[in-house]
């Protein structure tokens, strides 16, 4: 049998040993820090393509090789931000106490405490998201924000597992306490984190101690 060369096919090759699709996702990782830093230091309506071409130190032609438009590396900036928040709640939910309202506290610090030390991630996931008018930046906010309130109730559920029994549902109970969380953070990183963290942490961990209040009482 003749052995027939293979040709390699331009711009699949290995550069330095990284194959094109890391060397891709690479760009992508890059644009996305990038947008973090544009969209949350001056806003999506303050930043344009080049812009963030400029922070990224690439050129316009990779941007649009990971992204349509602004809207969508912004969609994945929201999730990227987000991860953000999910990654300190859990590395704090690993050291706190097996008890609800200590478990709701570490969970809310970690969250504060994240907003407060990176205003982009504030800003992305409580204020600018608002101003964004397309419809995934929309969609991606309902998604991220469910995928929140479901957490709580899921923990809810673990600490009362009679839950139902009380009359309660936990799907709505935790997007009331997500909802609750998130306007008084939004109010908190709107004026600029004036407040100190811990008396936001203590109004935040009242709607908590509510439900463990009305699970102690009973029906």
């Amino acid at each position: 049998m003749d052995f027939v060369p293979v040709t390699p096919t331009p711009g699949k090759r290995n550069f330095r040993g990284v194959s094109p699709e890391d060397r891709m996702a690479e760009r992508r990782k890059r644009l996305v820090e990038a947008g973090l830093e544009g969209f949350g230091l001056h806003g999506f309506h303050g930043v344009g393509v080049r812009e963030i071409c400029g922070l990224a130190k690439l050129t316009e032609r990779y941007f649009y090789e990971s992204f349509e438009n602004r809207e969508a590396l912004f969609v994945a900036v929201y999730i990227e931000a987000a991860q953000r928040i999910r990654s300190a709640i859990a590395a704090a939910h690993a050291k706190a106490p097996p008890e609800p309202t200590e478990f709701a506290r570490a969970g809310l610090e970690a969250t504060l405490r994240t907003f407060r030390d990176d205003p982009r991630i504030a800003r992305i996931l409580l204020l600018e998201e608002l101003s964004v008018a397309a419809a995934s930046v929309g969609q991606a906010r309902i998604v991220e924000s469910q995928a929140f309130a479901d957490e709580i109730a899921s923990i809810t559920k673990a600490f009362h597992p009679d839950i139902a029994e009380k009359h309660l549902r936990a799907e709505i109970i935790g997007n009331g306490l997500y909802g609750s969380t998130v306007y008084i953070a939004m109010r908190w990183a709107f004026e600029g984190f004036r407040e100190p963290l811990e008396v936001v942490l203590e109004h935040c961990l009242l709607f908590y101690e509510a439900l463990e209040q009305r699970m102690r009482a009973g029906a």
